[in-house]
């Protein structure tokens, strides 16, 4: 299983309850990667998605601590999907053990946790790869993911070269579990 992120120099990922940097490059890697593949949230990244709607041509597993989170504008956009021809699925969970298990009969190397911060904390011990976009966005983030060069147990394996999205500098590496 693998998180797929996009963070700050300094590991920051939001800001105010919004991605700390919308750039579209990564956004681009970020569809083109997890398309026809499982996703794994947590209901404020869901309800974050324009419309709530889940991703599309994805299964979409929402851990969520209460079903009175489960949002019906997002049940609708599923089912409003399926019928346009869509792959989509949407799938509400309400522990790493039941995400697990609905992820289970999916190829591991296609299975993507996406966030949020909590999500990502409590999901990365079940990863073995990290695709991270690293930003030299100047903003201040609220929000951080955890930093993988600190903890000692992952080593960066790939570094892209160095793109720019209007003056703000980011490559995609990749990080595995030692």
């Amino acid at each position: 299983m693998k998180e797929i992120v996009n963070v700050s120099k300094e590991w920051g990922i939001g800001k105010n309850g919004d991605l700390l940097v919308n750039i579209p490059g990564d956004m681009k890697f970020f569809r083109e990667t997890t398309k026809d593949a499982v996703v794994i949230m947590g209901s404020t990244t869901l309800e974050s998605f324009p419309g709530m709607a889940p991703l599309k041509n994805r299964i979409n597993i929402v851990l969520i601590d209460d079903d009175k989170k489960i949002k019906q504008e997002s049940v609708a956009a599923a089912k409003a999907a399926r019928e346009a021809g869509y792959k989509t699925e949407l799938i509400y969970v309400h522990s790493i053990d039941e995400a697990l298990e609905a992820a289970k009969p999916y190829p591991p190397e296609d299975v993507y946790v996406i966030g949020g911060a909590t999500i990502y904390r409590i999901m990365l011990p079940y990863c073995d790869t990290c695709l991270v976009t690293i930003n030299d966005c100047k903003d201040k983030p609220d929000v951080y993911y955890p930093d993988l060069e600190a903890s000692g147990e992952w080593e960066m394996t790939e570094e892209g070269p160095d793109n720019e999205w209007e003056g703000i500098h980011y490559r995609f590496t990749t990080w595995k579990r030692k």
